[in-house]
């Protein structure tokens, strides 16, 4: 019965050792990890120790995570520069040589449109607002107080239409029916792809050394646009001849999302 009891208290006692261990493990864990995020991505910063003497090197990862996925506009199909490539009213087929059409939708969602005459030399100009609503392919013009309703739809399924692509027209004016179709001719002046993200890595007291990607000092971030999608960078920090105490500063920067900083303080390590 006693050395029941005693086997009991002795694995009581072992049990809360392993725990505790456990929980030394983590807290010294959290010393050894640092890490900050904004909208899109998170930034992380492991050291396999932040104490060292001169000639120990230290073992980093850097990992960004990504939180949420680049999303592009949904009506980012319009926007270009379009000339008409064809136009039948009530069915018949026009000849367009003498009105070429050129029409370009902006980012702000304002157009501009160009109607020359090839045989007087004289152009009309048009403008005003647009708003396209891709689930019901319904675009809708505003000029000077006149709303034009269009059912539009393109040759192309992407989120961005690639240069020579089609849209297809077709709207009623004054009683006549009008299918028109405008071959994109001009990209935009800007991308919607989602910015590139650069890594900046920055050490003092020592080196870096023996990293995934030799030109530490930028590091295109090639993260997939999924949730939780990773990119992982190891190095080494090596101490400098005189070390007394370092520092690894990694910054990620991304035009839409600004710039994070993580740091991990190194410090000496005294021998006995």
């Amino acid at each position: 019965m006693i050395t029941q009891r005693i086997l009991q208290i002795c694995l009581i006692i072992l049990v809360g050792f392993l725990v505790s261990c456990e929980d030394l493990e983590n807290e010294l864990a959290k010393d050894f990890t640092t890490s900050t995020s904004n909208v899109m991505f998170n930034l992380n910063l492991t050291v396999e120790n932040n104490s060292t003497d001169s000639d120990t090197p230290i073992a980093f990862t850097v990992t960004v995570t990504r939180l949420d996925t680049h999303v592009i506009r949904q009506d980012a199909q319009m926007i270009g520069f379009w000339s008409l490539s064809s136009q039948s009213i009530d069915g018949e087929t026009q000849n367009i040589s003498q009105y070429p059409q050129d029409i370009e939708f902006y980012e702000d969602n304002s157009y501009s449109k160009q109607v020359p005459n090839t045989v007087s030399g004289e152009t009309d100009y048009f403008g005003g607002n647009w708003i396209y609503d891709k689930p019901t392919h319904n675009l809708t013009l505003i000029s000077q107080g006149d709303t034009s309703l269009i059912q539009t739809t393109f040759d192309y399924s992407g989120a961005v239409i690639p240069l020579d692509g089609y849209m297809m027209w077709n709207y009623t004016d004054a009683g006549y029916s009008f299918n028109e179709t405008y071959q994109k001719t001009m990209e935009p002046s800007t991308s919607f792809d989602e910015p590139f993200t650069y890594i900046y890595m920055d050490v003092s007291g020592g080196d870096i050394s023996g990293t995934t990607y030799p030109d530490y000092a930028e590091i295109e971030a090639v993260v997939e646009n999924k949730l939780d999608a990773q990119f992982t960078v190891t190095g080494m920090f090596e101490p400098g001849l005189d070390f007394d105490q370092g520092n690894i500063a990694v910054s990620l920067y991304n035009e839409l999302y600004g710039t994070i900083v993580v740091n991990m303080q190194i410090a000496i390590k005294f021998l006995d």
